[in-house]
């Protein structure tokens, strides 16, 4: 008999904080094999929102019962096609990259803000220091209730409405947030 009629079919659930959605179907000969395999999986099937297919997340398989796999979040991604044709000539794109010490866990956040017009290095400057200090009134927050505001943008609107008095700002994005 050949290996691949030994295999059984999995169904993959999404986390709880997405209503354990079904996001996929997998084959493997044991459960065990299931166990640390990453599902890429697009914002748009989660939460069957067009305006979200630029948002891209990692899932990690922890766990199988009755046949389902399933996962917790690992790596959140902003698609580099979007954030490419965000940033125009003639403005200023700021990095920003920080890791968190969240109260059931450790991550790393990247955000970038671009500005209207060409920004002063002063103006960087204090740009990256409200970010800085918006992140860290973050650290007090759970893993799970930290990925939410993500998600759904309450950060990078947190972060926009901190930094645009410095100099106009376009977008405030969250480009990544991996948990370490």
């Amino acid at each position: 008999m050949s290996s691949w009629k030994q295999k059984k079919e999995y169904k993959i659930l999404a986390p709880e904080t997405f209503d354990s959605k079904e996001v996929g179907v997998t084959f493997a000969g044991s459960e065990e094999n299931l166990i640390g395999r990453s599902v890429d999986v697009s914002m748009k099937e989660l939460v069957e929102d067009r305006s979200k297919q630029h948002l891209k997340l990692i899932l990690e398989i922890t766990g199988v019962k009755d046949r389902k796999a399933q996962t917790k979040f690992k790596v959140f991604r902003v698609d580099a096609g979007y954030l490419h044709s965000k940033i125009r000539r003639g403005s200023s794109k700021i990095d920003y990259t920080t890791y968190l010490n969240l109260t059931d866990g450790k991550v790393r956040v990247k955000v970038i803000a671009v500005t209207q017009g060409k920004a002063k290095m002063s103006q960087k400057k204090e740009i990256l220091s409200r970010i800085a200090k918006a992140l860290a009134g973050y650290q007090s927050m759970a893993l799970n209730d930290f990925v939410q505001a993500t998600l759904f943008g309450k950060l990078g609107t947190d972060l926009y409405h901190n930094t645009k008095t410095v100099s106009p700002i376009n977008r405030v994005e969250i480009e990544e947030v991996r948990i370490i």
